[in-house]
């Protein structure tokens, strides 16, 4: 009986033992993969710093390169626009060089006189006579011609050159036309000229009508009476005359005083300039 109580305890320490041991091994399993989680844990978070600073460095390192590359980008744009002034300023030294090394050409010695020049004489064209190259002739049409080779064909013509053309006929032009003093009556025409209170007019067009007016331009304006000049030396005693008396006196239509003498002499006055210096002077 004992031996069989011994037997039931061995077994159940055994048990007992089995049953801490799977307890034990449980408890480091589950120990063990705490540490394992919380090991994993850091490590994640120590990788995503390191991520995170790698990260930081590309950036830093990104806009070194790029501003890297940004003042070669300048340098090369400035040198490539001082080429272009390097290769001139390079070009006129060299021009300058070679500038040197030539010689200027200098004037030579007077070549003897040529014969004298001759002009060719303008003939009048014959037709069916023969020309020489650089003939002159005048033709039949007016024109002055000279002939470019041997030839005789009549110009114009191919054998010709033409140098001066024929001028036209002109027109009869108008001119001025004293017509002396204006005449209310009288019919007058284009550069027409009359004298009126001491100016003289000149007509606009024909038919110029009342003047002055709009058909008439002022040509030269009467002047002024000047101031009398210094009284002249008396002069020696003439010989005696016998005048004869004036036995009558007439006006005509013309504003003209005709005196009649006893001795069947006349005289006449034309009075109608004095009688327009009037009317100049007192305005009317």
């Amino acid at each position: 009986m004992q031996t069989n109580g011994n037997r039931h305890h061995s077994e159940a320490l055994a048990d007992t033992n089995a049953a801490w041991a799977e307890h034990v091994n449980g408890l480091v399993h589950q120990s063990t993969m705490d540490v394992l989680h919380a090991v994993a844990d850091e490590l994640t978070k120590l990788m995503a710093g390191v991520n995170e600073d790698f990260n930081k460095s590309i950036d830093v390192c990104d806009a070194k390169i790029k501003a890297a590359i940004a003042t070669c980008e300048r340098t090369s744009a400035e040198m490539r626009s001082n080429v272009p002034a390097m290769i001139d300023e390079a070009v006129a030294k060299y021009v300058a060089q070679a500038m040197v090394s030539i010689r200027l050409p200098a004037d030579g010695a007077p070549g003897p006189a040529g014969p004298p020049g001759k002009m060719e004489i303008v003939k009048d064209h014959v037709e069916g006579r023969v020309y020489y190259e650089r003939d002159l002739v005048v033709a039949g049409d007016g024109a002055l011609y000279q002939a470019e080779c041997d030839t005789a064909a009549p110009p114009p013509h191919t054998d010709w050159h033409c140098i001066t053309r024929a001028g036209r006929d002109g027109q009869d032009a108008l001119n001025f036309r004293i017509e002396g003093t204006h005449n209310p009556d009288a019919k007058y025409r284009r550069l027409s000229i009359v004298m009126l209170n001491g100016s003289s007019f000149v007509a606009r067009r024909d038919g110029p009508g009342p003047c002055p007016g709009d058909g008439w331009q002022l040509f030269t304006s009467v002047g002024k009476r000047g101031q009398q000049g210094p009284k002249g030396e008396r002069g020696p005693a003439g010989p005696l005359a016998i005048a004869p008396r004036i036995a009558s006196t007439e006006i005509d239509a013309n504003y003209n005083l005709l005196i009649l003498y006893t001795d069947n002499s006349s005289d006449t006055i034309p009075l109608r300039p004095a009688f327009e210096q009037f009317q100049m002077e007192i305005g009317g």
